[in-house]
């Protein structure tokens, strides 16, 4: 596992934790108050775009902050992700993987996977407001600026370096309650940002149901075109990673991608191409490299 330069600490230890003050805050943010007032006054701070994505056949939104903020969201979510977090949170987590997310159900009987819709939007900025006065013990005012500061159109941005972590904290409650009901039926869960996966040598019928209760009672809704079940011997693909005979394998799109990588780079004259050609395929080969060394862990 990867190790930190900065010492994990409970929340209770964040330099958030009782923040009252918000010339603290502008110091723990590393920026001047006038600078964090004009940006908690601006309405103009993010970027919207469409971009196009061709598996879906569909363009995709994306709300981007502009530098100034980003920099303050990156220094939010530094300061965030030194808060420790419960082991079946894979991502976002330091040191975890979509690999090692796989490889926590490869001996499973029964897999069942779940995906959060529109996990980013649908986080209200009511859920974030709710973290940093009731979780974090804010005062109101340094609550609604780290809100301010965190939230696009009342909700979680899509672009934000910061969205990731304060998704998992603004849930802090459903996720914990989400473990208790899985650990309750002996079952093991793991989340990758939206994507739940829940395994075990059986799972309950009404497991499932009470996860989504939780889901629904936070105003969020499965995703049902992207669940999976899974039982027995059959391969099963768990974050774009596939679980065969207790083994970890790259899925065959990859394969493909690298074939078809190594063919055009064989033909290709024009220099900047076979670069651009040669470093994707380094980028997949990392990848099945990785598969393969979790398999001997």
């Amino acid at each position: 596992m990867l190790r930190s330069r900065y010492k994990e600490y409970q929340l209770d230890q964040s330099p958030f934790y009782c923040l009252k003050s918000k010339k603290k805050l502008a110091k723990l943010l590393q920026i001047s108050q006038n600078k964090l007032e004009m940006l908690t006054l601006s309405e103009d701070l993010y970027i919207e775009r469409d971009i196009s994505d061709p598996k879906k056949k569909k363009s995709r939104q994306v709300e981007e902050p502009k530098l100034p903020l980003k920099r303050v969201q990156k220094r939010i979510e530094e300061l965030l992700k030194r808060i420790k977090i419960p082991d079946y949170i894979y991502a976002p987590a330091k040191g975890r993987s979509y690999i090692s997310n796989a490889k926590a159900h490869v001996n499973a009987a029964v897999v069942r996977s779940l995906d959060i819709k529109k996990y980013f939007p649908s986080t209200p900025s009511t859920r974030v407001s709710w973290f940093f006065r009731e979780q974090m013990k804010c005062s109101s005012d340094v609550a609604g600026i780290l809100t301010k500061l965190s939230t696009f159109k009342n909700h979680l941005p899509t672009g934000s370096p910061l969205s990731p972590i304060l998704s998992y904290f603004a849930h802090i409650d459903m996720w914990e309650a989400i473990n208790e009901i899985v650990e309750g039926a002996s079952c093991t869960l793991t989340v990758y940002m939206d994507d739940v996966t829940i395994s075990g040598t059986q799972i309950p019928g009404g497991l499932i149901w009470q996860v989504k209760k939780q889901f629904h009672r936070c105003g969020l809704h499965d995703n049902r075109e992207k669940e999976k079940h899974y039982v027995g011997n059959k391969p099963r693909e768990i974050t774009g990673v596939i679980v065969k005979e207790g083994e970890l394998k790259l899925p065959n799109l990859q394969h493909k991608k690298m074939h078809d990588c190594r063919q055009s780079i064989r033909i290709e004259t024009d220099p900047n191409k076979r670069k651009k050609l040669m470093q994707s395929l380094k980028g997949l080969e990392a990848q099945a490299q990785q598969i393969k060394k979790a398999n001997d862990i």
